[in-house]
C-alpha cells in the first residue's frame, strides 16, 4: 500500500493558477492508494470547469474522496468554498468525519479529517487521520495536536496513520548539523518554526507514533528549493514494522504544482 500526503496550496500552482490536471499527474505517478490533501478549498470550481476541483481530481485518479471542513472563509477567489483537508482513496470509503481542533485567538481554525477505508482483504477497516496545523506558533500547534490525539487515541491499539502538513520541525533532523538550525532561526521565513522550541514531533513520538521519514529526512518546503521538512507521515506503533520506505515524491512537475513537495510511503501489509 502506498500513502501520499500533499499540501496543494489552495489549488494554486507557482503562477497562482488552478491546474488540477497537473496535480493529478503528480499523484498518479506516485501510484498512491491513499492520498491526504491539505489546503483544500471545496467546492471550488476552477475557471472554465463544470465541477469542483476536488471532484475533477478524484475523477481523474479513479478515486473516491472525503472532505473535512476546517473553516469557511470569504476570500475573493473562493467566496463559496470551505477550507480544510481531504482524503482520496482507491479503497472503499466506509465512513468519515471532520473535527475542529482547539481554536486560538488570532490564528486560523484548523481541523482533523478522520476516515476509515476497507483494505483489499475485504474485511479489515483502516483508519486515516489528516490534519494541517498552525503555521505561526509552536505553542498553538501543540494545543491542536493534543486535540487531534483525543480522536486518534481510539485507534491506539490498531494500525492507523496520522499525516499532513504539521508545520513543525523534528529536532533529530538537526542533530548532525546544528548550524543549519541556527541558519533557520536567523531567517524570518523559517524562524517561526524554531522560535518557541521544537516540541511537537517529540510529543508525537512519545505517544507511540513513528515518523516514517526519520531514517532519511529530506526537506519538503518550499517545493522549488526545499529547506525544511514540515510534511509528515506518522505510523501507529502496530503499523511501524510494515514500513518499507518513505521519501518526498519528486517529478519534473512538483516544483511548480504546489509550494510543498508531496511525501510518499510504502507499507507492506
Amino acid at each position: 500500500m502506498r500513502i501520499l500526503t500533499y499540501n496543494i496550496h489552495g489549488w494554486r500552482d507557482a503562477q497562482g493558477q488552478n491546474d488540477v490536471a497537473r496535480l493529478a499527474r503528480v499523484i498518479q505517478s506516485s501510484q498512491a492508494d491513499i492520498v491526504a490533501l491539505n489546503e483544500v478549498f471545496h467546492p471550488l470550481v476552477p475557471a472554465g470547469a463544470a465541477q469542483p476541483a476536488l471532484d475533477l481530481l478524484a475523477g481523474a485518479l479513479g478515486m473516491t474522496y472525503a472532505f473535512g471542513v476546517a473553516l469557511t472563509p470569504q476570500f475573493a477567489f473562493a467566496p463559496l468554498a470551505s477550507y480544510g483537508n481531504a482524503l482520496l482513496t482507491r479503497y472503499p470509503l466506509l465512513a468519515h468525519a471532520g473535527h475542529h481542533l482547539t481554536p486560538a485567538p488570532g490564528h486560523e481554525q484548523r481541523g482533523l479529517l478522520e476516515a476509515r477505508v476497507l483494505l483489499p482483504d475485504g474485511r479489515t477497516p483502516f483508519s486515516v487521520y489528516v490534519t494541517h496545523l498552525d503555521h505561526l506558533s509552536e505553542a498553538v500547534r501543540v494545543q491542536q495536536l493534543a486535540a487531534a490525539l483525543q480522536w486518534t487515541v481510539r485507534d491506539r491499539a490498531r494500525p492507523h496513520i496520522l499525516l499532513g502538513d504539521l508545520n513543525a520541525l523534528a529536532p533529530a533532523d538537526y542533530q548532525a548539523d546544528p548550524a543549519a538550525l541556527e541558519a533557520l532561526k536567523a531567517d524570518p521565513q523559517f524562524a517561526r518554526l524554531v522560535g518557541e522550541g521544537m516540541e511537537l514531533i517529540p510529543r508525537l513520538l512519545r505517544r507511540g507514533y513513528v515518523d516514517a521519514q526519520a531514517g532519511d529526512p529530506q526537506p519538503t518546503f518550499p517545493a522549488e528549493r526545499p529547506r525544511v521538512r514540515i510534511d509528515y507521515i506518522c505510523l501507529s506503533a502496530p503499523l511501524a514494522p510494515a514500513l518499507r520506505w518513505c521519501r518526498p515524491w519528486i517529478t519534473e512537475e512538483t516544483a511548480a504544482a504546489s509550494d510543498h513537495l508531496p511525501v510518499l510511503a510504502e507499507i507492506d501489509l
